[in-house]
């Protein structure tokens, strides 16, 4: 009786020994096929301005700005306007002293008056052969000789009232009463408001992209927190002989939530060489070129698994690449490790990519 239990418990034990052996090479087994997830960076693909940009600074002038000078000399009696000032085309801005020019003016007319009773008198007289052909051109040479005495001193007059030639706001004033002036002397300023330019220079290496009617941003130091928004009027055909720059002339625009801008403001305008504006874009170490094909690896909704996927790659800069096709805004794509990929590889996210660094 004793001996069959021994040998009952020896089969036992073999038993037990048979089944453990199979469950630890299943185990092994499992270990062995089991795929290591390979530890990666992410990035989203987003919206970004990726165009080729570059800011110039320049003052801010009028479109329109005249130099209102004198065409007579002599002495100021009257000055009507100053800066900040807005004369309408016309105005009578400063007065000169004209007496003596009148008291000519009357002499002159005298002389008209008694010229053109001589020659009437002696175109009389020449039709009926009381005097020659000769006395009669004379007598109208001295006509038409006093006549344009009496036109010349009238312009003199008329050019004693300094007028606005335009509508605009004065600018500068460069005379008081009592100053003497001479011929073509400068004596105000005036700028028309209502078209407001920039004419910043720009070098020829940063001109190609350039095109008239090309929006831009501008920038006041006035008003630091505000953009505004201009185009490019025109590109001056030649470069300025000392700069070695080209002036790109810029039109500000006018809008009604916008404070007032008035000429002399120092702006800045940033000019899009290369217009790349709200493109999808990726890290350009998100990129992968395989068989000159470029590829992105997208994670799936688990974030455990990539799928490579074929993209067309634009431009790239910053440490940005522009996507035109093949993904959309918001896909999480991997950033780091893509040596390590293959489509279809197992991943674990174990942080973010970002311009300088990581974000965990």
């Amino acid at each position: 009786m004793t001996m069959t239990l021994k040998i009952a418990g020896r089969n036992m034990l073999l038993l037990s020994t048979i089944l453990i052996l199979p469950l630890a090479c299943t185990d092994e087994e499992s270990t062995t096929d089991t795929e290591p997830a390979i530890s990666i960076t992410v990035a989203e693909a987003e919206t970004r301005d990726l165009s080729q940009a570059f800011t110039v600074s320049s003052e801010v002038i009028s479109y329109k700005r005249v130099y209102v000078a004198s065409r007579l000399s002599g002495l100021i009696d009257e000055v009507h306007f100053e800066e900040g000032d807005y004369v309408h085309k016309g105005d009578i801005m400063a007065r000169l002293d004209v007496r003596q020019h009148e008291v000519e003016l009357k002499r002159a007319v005298a002389t008209l008056n008694e010229a053109r009773d001589v020659y009437e008198r002696t175109s009389t007289l020449y039709e009926t052969d009381a005097v020659t052909r000769a006395e009669l051109l004379t007598a109208r040479r001295d006509l038409e000789t006093a006549e344009s005495d009496v036109e010349l001193l009238e312009l003199f007059l008329e050019y004693g009232e300094i007028t606005a030639p335009m509508s605009a706001i004065v600018t500068a004033r460069l005379v008081e009463v009592g100053n003497n002036i001479s011929v073509n002397e400068r004596m105000f300023t005036i700028a028309d408001p209502d078209l407001l330019v920039i004419r910043p220079g720009v070098s020829e290496l940063n001109l190609a992209g350039l095109e008239e009617g090309q929006p831009v941003e501008i920038r006041l130091d006035v008003y630091p927190d505000r953009t505004f928004s201009g185009t490019i009027r025109r590109i001056f055909p030649n470069v300025d002989a000392e700069t070695r720059l080209f002036t790109v002339e810029v039109e500000l625009i006018e809008q009604e939530d916008k404070p007032v801008v008035r000429p002399g403001y120092l702006a800045r305008v940033r000019f899009a060489a290369d217009e790349r504006r709200g493109v999808i874009s990726v890290p350009s170490e998100s990129v992968v070129r395989r068989n000159d094909t470029s590829y992105l690896f997208v994670l799936n909704e688990d974030e455990n698994r990539v799928t490579q996927t074929e993209v067309e790659v634009g431009v790239q800069r910053d440490g940005y690449a522009e996507i035109l096709s093949g993904i959309e805004e918001g896909t999480r794509v991997a950033a780091a490790n893509l040596d390590a990929l293959e489509d279809g590889s197992g991943i674990r996210v174990v942080g973010t990519f970002r311009r300088h660094g990581f974000r965990n």
